[in-house]
């Protein structure tokens, strides 16, 4: 039986959706962006959907005149047609009265369609996306809220009317700054997981295969992907969570939060690690990652300060400190192996 898709999800989709409607009208979108786009497109039947609602909901503002609007709405731009720019049209020009007239009915509707969304909780009032790439970023969501974004890492925020949601990509990290509002929790979703708060200070990272989150100040509950009663964890300043996929409980441990931040300042603090749990966190500074050849590699252990502009040289440092050596498999990519595996 297939199960029906969680509420974030929904919103997920509605705030991607709207990013890209801004995006694609923009004169400055790539075509890299139109080619991003296209896979976000193909990824599931639903982003179709959505997208031509927002399309067709925000074409109805290319009617309205430069007036401040009463209802809530996106801080993103109306739709252009998507190549390039915009035509022009070919209808007789209409008398002043009349154009008031069509404008004044044109804002009633989309006031209308945008406050009953807003209301019922399935339209967001602002939506943002942030990157940083290749460097660390600093942003200010439309809440308040603070969040510094690690190296090629990507946010989607979203401010709805009853809750606040963002959705941090897959190979991202960062550290969040919330304002406090009981009235409406903040929530961060990843592929591995979700963090739910009100206002506090806290760090995640996330990759492919796991969520880590580690909590500075204040109080979260950290969630596994469509988790069950009883499989949450409530976090208290100093403590990190860890899920991976294929472990269906959530691992707990006390660890100095400043070093979970330290990346802010340039730093990467391995704290006694396994180079199983090691390397992923090298890999985000590395122009080419490598990989754990065997069993015996992912149990050996490091630790350390180092530079996150320099981790390359941690790496050519391990077969001098560590008994593995590195190797080159048939794809090309450099995985460390114990001196005594074959590959």
């Amino acid at each position: 039986m297939t199960s029906s898709p969680a509420p974030f999800d929904d919103d997920r989709i509605s705030a991607e959706a709207a990013h890209w409607c801004a995006r694609l009208h923009d004169e400055a979108c790539s075509d890299a962006e139109r080619a991003e786009f296209a896979q976000w497109l193909a990824l599931d039947p639903r982003h179709e959907a959505e997208y031509q609602a927002m399309l067709e909901i925000w074409a109805l503002s290319e009617l309205l005149p430069p007036t401040p609007r009463t209802t809530p709405t996106p801080t993103l731009t109306a739709p252009t047609p998507l190549g390039g720019s915009r035509p022009r049209s070919t209808r007789r020009p209409r008398n002043g009265k009349r154009i008031a007239a069509v404008a004044a009915g044109m804002l009633v509707a989309v006031g209308a369609l945008w406050s009953a969304g807003w209301s019922a909780g399935w339209l967001p009032s602002k939506v943002g996306y942030y990157a940083a790439q290749p460097g660390a970023r600093e942003v200010q969501l439309a809440d308040g809220s603070k969040v510094e974004l690690n190296s090629d890492s990507q946010l989607i925020f979203a401010d709805f009317r009853d809750r606040r949601s963002a959705w941090l990509k897959s190979g991202g990290e960062a550290y969040f700054q919330v304002t406090h509002d009981t009235m409406q929790p903040f929530s961060v979703y990843t592929d591995n997981g979700s963090v739910r708060v009100t206002g506090t200070r806290f760090n995640v990272w996330t990759d492919p295969s796991q969520m880590l989150v580690t909590l500075l100040e204040g109080s979260v509950v950290v969630s596994p992907p469509d988790s069950v009663d009883g499989n949450s964890a409530q976090l208290t300043p100093g403590m990190q969570a860890r899920f991976s996929q294929g472990n269906p409980r959530i691992e707990l441990a006390q660890v100095a939060p400043a070093g979970a931040i330290a990346w802010t300042e340039g730093k990467l603090v391995i704290d006694d690690l396994t180079l199983q749990a090691a390397i992923p966190l090298i890999n985000r500074y590395l122009k080419q990652p490598v990989l754990v050849g065997d069993a015996t590699v992912a149990a050996m252990r490091i630790g350390g300060i180092y530079r996150t502009d320099d981790l390359q040289a941690l790496v050519d440092s391990l077969p001098k400190v560590l008994p593995l050596e590195r190797r080159t498999d048939s794809q090309g990519r450099t995985v460390l192996a114990s001196r005594y595996a074959q590959l």
